[in-house]
């Protein structure tokens, strides 16, 4: 078995792309994979995808109650004997201990801000990721494009409009929306031929993993089926953006932080502030009936899976009070990372910050 068989993967996202790529990995023997997916099995990700259109034939429609992560390591295990591993949360909320021994990372997503979160996890880790998509609307066009780790080369975020970006980074991460709100396009599932060739450009690309991780810039290739029926390929590189905010390295540390322990108690040093990754909302209010929440969960969760405890409405909830950073002397640091719905996780990031104590008050100012 060769070396590229254990390289420890994350793919996250399991529609009918993730699904093809899953499919191509464990044929060819890859031992190392964990798949990340929120969401049940849909029927547009049963069409495109090999893997699906076999479960669905031999259960029916009871498989549309199933997770896609289960449905799909069972399958991997039934077919190829492989013994991989799942979580059924978004990639925002993975342990990021669980994820520093990965080498390389997919995002396989349908989803913007889904491939946003998992650039985030990419860039803080340090980890290359590949990411892959195709057209929707029958039309026989791919992407695959590799990100390098090098702080220096282009990220996802950076070939999103500065538009674009400002406003799905609003969404994500600030309490207030202004007059516009995040939107995603339709799912884009592509068509079958689409769909595994563009899996198989990213099969290749991990089987040339030892040759790109020496890269310090980051690329894309474009796929298309010619009018002779011919798949041709489009290399462009990828610039970074002068103005993505993701490529200045913070000052700090990690540290693991128990669960269920006062998070003041953790702090190694009162100059320093706990980061979050992503805010956290405490306090929401429905924009259909006004009733307020208390949700603590992430803010773009909040935006688009909560549902209102008082008129059911679901997607309606708008973060009222959140936060994003604590101090060792601020009250909620007494709580502990469960009583404040933080995400499970064992890594926070401790940046430096000027935090006022008694001493600096009562000291002359010269």
């Amino acid at each position: 078995m060769s070396f590229l068989n254990n390289l420890p993967i994350a793919i996250v996202g399991v529609g009918a792309l993730g699904s093809e790529v899953c499919r191509q990995l464990a044929q060819n023997k890859f031992t190392d994979v964990l798949i990340i997916d929120p969401d049940r099995l849909e029927e547009h990700n049963v069409r495109c995808s090999t893997i699906f259109q076999g479960i669905a034939e031999r259960n029916g429609t009871k498989v549309f109650r199933e997770f896609k992560v289960n449905l799909a390591l069972n399958e991997i295990h039934r077919c190829f004997a492989l013994s991989w591993n799942g979580f059924t949360t978004e990639i925002a909320d993975v342990d990021l201990s669980l994820l520093a021994s990965t080498r390389l990372i997919l995002s396989c997503t349908d989803s913007t801000l889904a491939r946003v979160e998992t650039t985030r996890v990419a860039r803080i880790l340090g980890i290359p990721m590949i990411d892959v998509g195709v057209m929707g609307h029958e039309i026989a066009v791919g992407r695959v494009a590799w990100f390098a780790a090098n702080s220096g080369a282009a990220c996802y975020l950076c070939g999103i409009s500065e538009k674009r970006r400002s406003e799905i980074l609003s969404y994500a991460a600030s309490s207030s929306l202004g007059c516009r709100t995040h939107e995603e396009f339709p799912s884009m599932t592509g068509v079958l031929n689409t769909v595994r060739e563009t899996a198989a450009t990213m099969l290749s690309f991990i089987q040339r993993w030892q040759m790109f991780i020496s890269l310090d810039h980051s690329f894309a290739v474009r796929l298309q089926l010619d009018q002779a029926e011919e798949w041709s390929q489009l290399h462009l590189n990828l610039p970074r953006s002068a103005t993505c905010p993701w490529h200045e390295k913070e000052t700090g540390i990690w540290l693991s932080i128990p669960e269920d322990r006062p998070i003041c108690e953790s702090f190694p040093d009162e100059k320093l502030c706990l980061q979050l990754l992503w805010p956290q909302c405490l306090t929401a209010r429905c924009s259909r009936c006004g009733a307020r929440s208390e949700p603590q969960r992430r803010v773009p969760w909040v935006r688009r899976k909560a549902v209102c405890t008082s008129c059911g409405a679901r997607g309606t909830c708008e973060p009222i009070e959140v936060i994003d950073a604590l101090a060792s002397n601020d009250v909620r640091a007494e709580l502990t990372p469960r009583q404040l719905g933080l995400p499970k996780q064992e890594l926070y990031f401790f940046r430096r910050c000027f935090v006022p104590t008694k001493k600096d008050f009562d000291e002359p100012v010269s």
